[in-house]
């Protein structure tokens, strides 16, 4: 079938008017009857939000606005859901925009929890968020206290009494910076210059060192030949178990006589002899027992005093008897004073006392550890003459430490301090 030309133009125009007319149905967002249910939400502002923006769950467009109404805890927006689409109850109702001059819209984020789904005609809160006028006021707001806080400023740092507080300090900064300049030149050349000193005192440290393992090597071979490998020891124990059973021995016979003796003198010295014999038995178990549990530990000490260039080597032994009670037998200052130490004492390892013959004078002392390495000695001694003896000593092994000494602490004029190490063995 052939068309005129009137014919062709009409249907190209009304072709035309009808996708005109489907353009603006769709970008106008009109309806033709409403489809979907209605939910409420009231803000407390609405500040460029329209009728016919966008509704949004999650970003994806889920209606229209369809109202906008002022009520009186605020404005009112009815929002026209797409059928098919279910909101969570507990979803938070938020206004949007598309840049900052783009349209508004109102963006539902979903709970972290919902027991459910809004109803037709329901209605929430929605939540406030910063809009840029807020913050625009927000900023204004700022401003402000910035400029007073630079006015503040002004007036604090205008005043001519912190000016000159500032200069001067500034000045000050400058010559201490001279003077820690000038601290460390003087150091280096003080180390420079003690280079040589700094190398005697390593080298008499190697020396002490020597020495004390010399020092060392004699109390073990003087132990050695004293204990015989043992056997010493073992002699003692064998004397105070003789003693022991000869006592017995002695006991039985004196008891078996005590029956037919019958002179008054001879039955006298009888029991004599039974009393001396259990005493003699009771001292030998006392002994065995004490012996049983003694301990001996020996320490050698190598001491040097910078200051006077002397040496002081020191052998002394502890022996415990029972674990709170001990005797401190020894020798200070082999080879130049030899003085003599003789104590008894009672305490454990945290905190113990001493009192007896102290480098060769009468007095006492205390010992007490300061934390798991470090112990401290004080002692008093010599009475006609007294003196404070101080002596701290750090563990850097088990058996071997580092000491610090002095004997006159209470006398400035004779005050001596000797450093150096010792070995416990």
């Amino acid at each position: 079938m052939n068309l005129s030309t009137e014919a062709k133009v009409g249907s190209v125009s009304v072709i035309a008017l009808i996708l005109l007319a489907y353009m603006i149905v769709s970008l106008g967002n009109f309806n033709f009857g409403d489809k979907g249910y209605q939910v409420e939400a009231v803000f407390s502002q609405v500040n460029g939000l329209k009728q016919g923006n966008s509704l949004r769950y999650a970003g994806v467009e889920i209606g229209v606005i369809k109202d906008i109404a002022v009520v009186p805890d605020g404005v009112m927006v009815t929002c026209l859901v797409h059928p098919g689409v279910q909101i969570p109850t507990g979803s938070i109702f938020r206004i949007g925009s598309d840049g900052i001059v783009g349209d508004k819209y109102i963006n539902i984020s979903p709970p972290a929890e919902s027991t459910g789904f809004l109803s037709p005609n329901d209605r929430v809160r929605g939540e406030e968020v910063q809009g840029f006028d807020q913050l625009m006021a927000s900023s204004d707001q700022t401003l402000a206290e910035a400029r007073q806080l630079l006015k503040s400023l002004n007036e604090i740092l205008g005043d001519d009494k912190v000016k000159e507080a500032m200069k001067d300090s500034i000045l000050n900064a400058k010559e201490l910076t001279n003077n820690l300049n000038r601290m460390s030149a003087t150091l280096a050349r003080m180390a420079e210059n003690n280079e040589a000193n700094i190398n005697e005192i390593i080298g008499n440290l190697n020396h002490m060192t020597a020495a004390l393992q010399n020092v060392t090597g004699r109390v073990d071979r003087m132990l050695a030949s004293v204990d015989n490998n043992g056997q010493t020891a073992q002699d003692l124990r064998e004397t105070i178990e003789n003693i022991k059973n000869t006592s017995a021995r002695i006991e039985k016979m004196a008891a078996a006589l005590d029956g037919v003796v019958t002179d008054p003198e001879t039955a006298k010295n009888v029991k004599g002899i039974l009393s001396n014999a259990r005493s003699a038995s009771e001292k030998a178990d006392k002994m065995l027992e004490k012996f049983g549990d003694m301990k001996v530990q020996g320490s050698v000490d190598m001491l040097h005093d910078n200051t006077t260039g002397k040496y002081s080597n020191d052998v002394n032994f502890r022996i415990n008897t029972t674990p709170q009670d001990f005797a401190v037998i020894g020798v200070d200052g082999i080879g130049d004073s030899s003085k003599t130490n003789l104590q008894v004492g009672k305490g454990s390892d945290q905190f113990a006392g001493r009192v007896g013959v102290i480098d060769s004078k009468v007095g006492m002392g205390i010992d007490t550890k300061l934390g798991k390495d470090l112990k401290l000695s004080i002692d008093a001694y010599d009475p006609n003459d007294f003196r404070i003896k101080l002596r701290t000593q750090y563990d850097i092994t088990p058996d071997t430490f580092i000491i610090g000494q002095t004997d006159s602490i209470n006398r400035a004029a004779e005050k001596n301090i000797y450093i150096g190490v010792g070995h416990n063995f």
